[in-house]
């Protein structure tokens, strides 16, 4: 028995310095052979929890937020928006490609950078400061009455809501171990799944109770509540949302420093206390271009982006299945969420538990898209439609929680600033996937949705060829690095 295997077995959680740390995928960022930490499995496990209750709820309920927040214009849509706005369905629909638009060019100019921002500040201040302002617009949606100003609040909330989830994407990658990731990337992504049952939620019992209050329509209530939620958020998560392994203040030394090693000891290349960036801005953007690994991540997730754009007309979609009371419709969304989040959960669980598979999870949930897209253009039976969307988004959830937990593997051996700028690129063009998906189903398809349906079975099958080539190529990676050919990239 090794001296790191005794060092287990004595039963101690307490971390105790040992000769030498090895990877068996990556060298570390800095030499940590002489004062490297050992620990116990209970020690871990411990340290694992204590991050999961600072970060995973309080990211999550932002994440329900600005699902809430973004999607909410479905839910107004039916309950008197367009009319009192009179907007016609293309207004409607670029009222939504306005706000993905406006995320895009915040992704391909802000998230890179904002990625960078917090590869180097505190996510405990970023990303409140920008929740804060994202609920001050949606709130201020209430008091408007014209398109124009509509139009203005799109464009500002799809800048602010664009660096929450590649920043917390980001942040799962510097925290978390292959084995750990997946359940949480998974509860992440539940956020967005109960974000839109709340919300649908939230819109029926505004509409019931608040529809004329004070002078004001329920869809206005709608707005000023969740943009008021939001905010008090924010303030709360300055408080609780931790920073990174090195510099937490959520965790005492000892804690930091086995955080820190535990993941080097993988081969995940995350800073040390007393390292510094090794790369310039444009040295960091210049290697993120060139790994076509980036791409091939940036093309497939633009794919599965189009498919979500279905959660904007869940509402309008259920209602052209026979729901025509608009509170029942809203109401009437709620299983297709709920499905969706179950199916995303089960697929974290799964993933964690063999983590070199989890890209077949990721193309499984999109093959399974594109088969019921396909049935669904050609079955018009409503109930059996209402299912058929039901699994047919659950697949896309499933892909799209899953694709976050595998971009963290395939890029873990990037230094942080271009693992944090190639994230960047991703988020950036999957946005672009949701300005032609905000098209997919105009009213006037209405119930059928052909066009729309076949798009998304499109989307689906590319989207899965894709990530079937870089999940063959990872697998390929994977067996160059256990036999030593390889060394990480930068």
């Amino acid at each position: 028995m090794g001296r790191s295997e005794k060092s287990l077995s004595q039963g101690s959680d307490r971390a105790e310095p040992v000769p030498e740390v090895e990877s068996e995928k990556a060298q570390p960022l800095v030499e940590v052979a002489s004062d490297a930490p050992q620990w116990t499995p209970e020690f871990e496990k411990k340290l694992v929890r204590k991050i999961d209750l600072y970060l995973m709820p309080m990211i999550w309920v932002m994440n329900v937020l600005s699902w809430m927040d973004r999607a909410n214009l479905g839910n107004a849509n039916i309950a008197g928006l367009t009319a009192d706005l009179k907007l016609s369905s293309n207004q409607f629909s670029l009222a939504i490609i306005t706000y993905y638009c406006n995320m895009t060019v915040g992704y391909i100019v802000w998230v890179p950078v904002s990625t960078l921002i917090l590869a180097r500040t505190r996510p405990s201040l970023f990303l409140p400061g920008i929740m804060t302002l994202w609920g001050i617009v949606t709130a201020s949606v209430g008091a408007m009455n014209t398109y124009p100003q509509l139009v203005v609040s799109r464009l500002l909330l799809g800048m602010l809501e664009s660096g929450l989830t590649p920043g917390a994407c980001y942040i799962f990658s510097n925290w978390y171990l292959p084995g750990e990731i997946g359940k949480r990337t998974s509860a992440f992504q539940t956020s967005a799944q109960l974000g839109g049952a709340f919300g649908g939620l939230i819109a029926g019992g505004v509409m019931s109770n608040l529809e004329g209050a004070l002078g004001l329509r329920g869809w206005r209530w709608l707005f000023i509540i969740e943009g008021v939620i939001t905010i008090a958020v924010a303030i709360i998560a300055v408080f609780i949302l931790p920073d990174y392994p090195n510099n937490s203040k959520r965790l005492n030394e000892e804690e930091r420093r086995v955080a820190t090693t535990r993941l080097l000891r993988v081969g995940i290349l995350v800073d040390h206390k007393d390292s510094k960036p090794r790369l310039s801005v444009y040295d960091t953007m210049l290697h993120a271009v060139k790994n076509w690994r980036a791409w091939c991540i940036a093309t497939g997730s633009a794919f599965v982006s189009a498919t979500l754009v279905m959660v904007y007309f869940y509402p309008v979609l259920v209602r052209g299945l026979g729901y025509s009371d608009p509170i029942k419709a809203q109401f009437m969304t709620v299983p297709v969420w709920t499905v969706g989040f179950v199916c995303t959960v089960a697929s974290g669980i799964i993933g964690d538990r063999n983590p070199p598979r989890r890209g077949i999870l990721v193309v499984g949930g999109l093959a399974l898209l594109c088969i019921l897209a396909i049935v669904t253009t050609n079955v018009f039976d409503f109930k059996a439609r209402y299912v058929f969307l039901a699994f047919m988004t659950a697949g896309a959830w499933v892909a799209f929680a899953q694709v976050m937990a595998f971009i963290a593997e395939v890029l873990s051996d990037l230094l942080p600033e271009t693992r944090s700028f190639t994230i960047g690129m991703m988020s950036s063009a999957a946005t672009t996937g949701n300005i032609y998906g905000a098209y997919l189903f105009p009213a006037e398809n209405a119930p059928k949705h052909i066009l729309g349906f076949s798009m998304c079975a499109a989307s689906g099958g590319i989207s899965s060829i894709l990530f079937l080539v870089l999940y063959i190529a990872e697998v390929r990676k994977r067996k160059r690095l256990r036999e030593g050919q390889v060394s990480p990239s930068t």
